[in-house]
């Protein structure tokens, strides 16, 4: 038998629910700083032909 597998003391692994509430504040930062620019891109790109 393992000894490790058999401590009363071990924790489970953290689940992704724990995160502090400013980690997903930059999560949603940069995922939507990421789609705000590929927004842009696409539609400067499509609206350049305009000018």
């Amino acid at each position: 038998m393992d000894p490790e597998s058999q401590s009363p003391n071990q924790q489970p692994p953290k689940s992704y629910s724990k995160r502090p509430m400013w980690q997903w504040v930059v999560i949603y930062l940069v995922v939507a700083s990421i789609v705000y620019g590929l927004v842009y891109y696409v539609f400067m790109r499509d609206g350049s032909s305009l000018y």
